[in-house]
């Protein structure tokens, strides 16, 4: 299930929003909404505290893997939720 909210923007935001979106092929609300579901991703993320030695273990996997750990733990995290499915 989906719910709308309302934001208030600068004027500035809105218009490189809007340019954005255009570069896209996507609305403006489409773009906000992408955004700010990334954003939350990223924070639950990067809130996640690790040992030192899950920590390392997760850098080196991902330095081998090519990406940041964060970038890496996000994979992982979407491998796990389809293979729960």
């Amino acid at each position: 299930m989906t719910k709308r909210i309302s934001i208030t923007l600068s004027d500035e935001i809105i218009e490189d929003l809007g340019t954005w979106a255009e570069q896209r092929g996507q609305t403006v609300a489409g773009l906000a909404a992408l955004l700010v579901e990334k954003a939350v991703t990223e924070a639950q993320i990067s809130t996640i505290k690790l040992s030192e030695e899950t920590s390392a273990s997760l850098r080196e996997l991902a330095k081998d893997e090519g990406l940041t750990p964060a970038a890496f733990a996000q994979k992982l995290l979407v491998q796990a939720l389809k293979a729960a499915k």
